[in-house]
């Protein structure tokens, strides 16, 4: 970058890999200088009349690896004066080490320090998207929902993945009536993501998840919203459940390598799921379904109701599956680019004057004499899928 300079001194670079403090000023050539600054120095009158101004490191996040489970990420973080004022009655900073529930008191030297790193410089996918055991004690491989991904399908920028999440109510809500009437919330409830589905979105095993995970929490339950989630009591309990059961960490670790790789994730509702699941995600990666079929100042509609329109499929029976609705979400949006290929705004707006047409008439629900529901079996292209992964695995040609 033209007018970039930074500080090299042997001794600064010998010792650690980034400065407790930067300085930044402007040039007089109008580039941005950046240079090491002693902790604790003050900038004199001159540079501050320059408009220099002093940056101190507050946090770093480094990833800590370990090839069995695919490590997990710690946070150094800087805590000031005002918390330590009030806490303990003294008045100076520390470094704290937050590694999961571990928090303790840490020198700033280990953070910044050579010596105390070993670099990683390979980002290859985490070992947890390739294979994983469950935590589940009867969880056996003939129950597996989803063939893990192969090094040779690895996803690259602009694929796409189909994406569901299922949530659970730890906490309900807690509101009372006001003297009016009305209701007002005194502590909102709880919500806690339970089971998080990815389905490939192109290639030969086009629709087939390659996550399916069970989120085990060591919080209580309080209701499973079985109806619209298909989550069950038992299902998180690694003493009990058949299903792929994985910590949140985990799955956290695999959706944030689809995100750094910059797939695009389909799937209706997205934006809310990423709000509770706590993951940030470009929009220009979001592709949510539910606004694809949506006209302004109009109600968004439901999943259901947009296959049974557009793709003649009934689901959401008796009960919710993620995989099921990622998979309706991919194909939605490739009849939405199907319909909308070509066509201008105004046939687009009338397709979906259509759709909400049809829905005032039946009232937003599908005709109970077209409910024609398939068991929620594995189809033959799982199978193949799976075969074929098997026979990967061992080596043998086929």
């Amino acid at each position: 970058m033209e007018g970039l300079a930074i500080d090299t001194r042997a001794e600064d670079l010998r010792h650690v890999w980034i400065p407790l403090t930067l300085k930044m000023s402007i040039s007089k050539s109008q580039g941005l200088e950046i240079c090491s600054w002693s902790e604790g120095d003050e900038l004199s009158a001159v540079e501050e009349e320059e408009g220099a101004s002093l940056y101190d490191l507050v946090v770093t996040v480094p990833h800590i690896q370990d090839g069995r489970t695919g490590g997990n990420l710690v946070a150094h973080i800087k805590v000031g004066e005002t918390y330590h004022q009030r806490k303990e009655g003294v008045t100076h900073q520390q470094w704290y080490l937050f590694n999961d529930f571990l928090i303790e008191p840490i020198d700033k030297v280990n953070i910044v320090a050579f010596f105390q790193l070993k670099l990683h410089m390979s980002f290859g996918p985490p070992i947890v998207l390739l294979t994983e055991a469950s935590l589940a004690r009867k969880q056996r491989k003939s129950h597996a929902t989803f063939i893990p991904l192969m090094v040779s399908e690895m996803p690259q920028a602009g694929d796409l993945v189909g994406l569901d999440a299922e949530f659970v109510t730890l906490n309900q809500e807690e509101a009372e009536l006001r003297s009016d009437g009305t209701k007002s919330t005194i502590k909102p409830s709880q919500m806690s993501v339970a089971r998080i589905t990815c389905v490939r979105g192109q290639g030969p095993n086009e629709g087939i998840p390659f996550i399916d995970d069970y989120i085990s929490t060591q919080e209580q339950v309080v209701d499973y919203l079985t109806q619209y989630s298909g989550i069950k009591p038992g299902d998180l309990d690694a003493k009990i459940s058949s299903k792929h059961l994985t910590t949140l960490k985990s799955t956290y670790l695999k959706l944030r390598f689809l995100i750094d790789t910059g797939v695009r994730f389909v799937g209706h509702g997205l934006q809310k799921d990423f709000r509770v699941i706590n993951l940030l995600v470009p929009k220009d990666q979001v592709v949510d379904t539910v606004y694809l079929f949506h006209l302004p100042r109009k109600r968004m509609i439901s999943l259901r109701f947009l296959a049974w329109y557009f793709l003649d499929l009934n689901i959401q029976g008796e009960t919710h599956d993620s995989i099921e609705d990622a998979r309706t979400a991919l194909q939605l949006y490739k009849k939405y680019l199907e319909l909308s290929h070509g066509a201008g705004n105004d046939e687009m707006r009338k397709v979906l004057k259509g759709l909400y047409e049809k829905g005032r008439k039946l009232d937003w629900k599908v005709p109970e004499s077209e409910q024609v529901l398939l068991p929620n079996t594995t189809f033959p292209g799982e199978l193949l899928a799976l075969c074929c992964h098997l026979l990967d695995s061992f080596g043998i040609t086929y």
